[in-house]
């Protein structure tokens, strides 16, 4: 009896390695790229992008991939670009209607295994169990729109100064996947009102954010195996958001780091493109139920 339990272990121990080394082997980045830092801006308008003034992420359009015609979904505000970038679907799909939705204001089209609708933390800690993901925001609006069960550190704080500290922390651990969350420019645009001289000036914190986080990615040695990726919400005009106007719905999108080819991206670019695109970087399977298409014109493919 007892021979006949080794053996069925020894099988079983057997299948689970084959299981393991076939996963892995499915695993495979076509640019071979080991870590995406997604940065992510509330409000930052591409009409307002002057590169001059932003001499960190001029850098990384000069060295990277980049477009200004990247388009939001109705309305443009924040929780449903936000929710669309995160799941690689329009709100029709996900459910999330409204700036600030907490929860789907409609049934999301489709839920998966752990209860929602596939983001893109879920789709790769599956695809990569053994993934180091993490999330800092400075607007608690954020943690509603994922599945915190895929994030191994997720950190609401108060204020952009907290999360450059706390992305740099991050970024020092080496993580797979790392989304990292600023939110002046919105706060900016609202209280003062977008393009103004303040406007402007808070872009420009911004990119000095962007600077030091390009130093930290240097320091922590990742610098050769990592992607940087630069997305917006929305924009705005005067003092508010939401309208069917391109100063409104056209963002910035710059893909900078490891196979990104150099160039202006002149594909078709729209939000629910950018889970697509992450997915597609560590070779992650994209869900049936996204829409979204990986941007691969911005990179040299293996």
């Amino acid at each position: 009896m007892l021979k006949k339990y080794l053996t069925i272990v020894a099988a079983l121990t057997v299948l689970v390695a084959f299981i393991t080394t076939s996963r892995a082997q499915e695993i495979n980045s076509p640019i071979g790229a080991k870590h995406v830092i997604w940065l992510g801006f509330d409000g930052l308008g591409a009409h307002y992008v002057n590169w001059d003034e932003l001499p960190n992420m001029k850098k990384m359009k000069e060295n990277g991939a980049w477009t200004l015609h990247m388009r939001s979904v109705l309305p443009s505000s924040s929780a449903i670009n936000w929710e669309t970038q995160i799941t690689g679907a329009p709100s029709e799909s996900h459910g999330y209607r409204d700036w600030g939705s907490q929860k789907p204001d409609l049934p999301p089209i489709f839920i998966g295994e752990n209860g929602r609708f596939p983001d893109i933390f879920y789709v790769i800690k599956q695809a990569i169990p053994d993934s180091k993901i993490s999330s800092v925001y400075s607007w608690a609006g954020i943690g509603y729109l994922y599945d915190k069960g895929a994030v191994d550190d997720d950190q609401a704080v108060q204020g952009d100064p907290a999360v450059f500290e706390q992305g740099k922390a991050f970024i020092a651990d080496k993580p797979t996947f790392s989304f990292i969350y600023f939110g002046d420019p919105d706060r900016t645009g609202h209280n003062i009102g977008w393009g103004t001289p303040e406007y402007q000036q808070t872009l420009v914190a911004m990119d000095e954010y962007v600077g030091k986080l390009l130093e930290a990615i240097d320091a922590a040695g990742i610098a050769d195996d990592t992607v940087v990726i630069i997305t917006a919400d929305h924009g705005g005009t005067d003092k508010g958001h939401g309208d069917k106007l391109m100063e409104h719905m056209e963002v910035p999108l710059i893909l900078y780091g490891k196979g990104v080819k150099p160039g202006e991206i002149t594909d078709v670019v729209v939000h629910y493109d950018v889970a697509a695109t992450i997915a597609w970087i560590p070779g992650a399977k994209i869900p049936q139920a996204w829409r979204g298409l990986p941007v691969k014109s911005a990179f040299d493919a293996e």
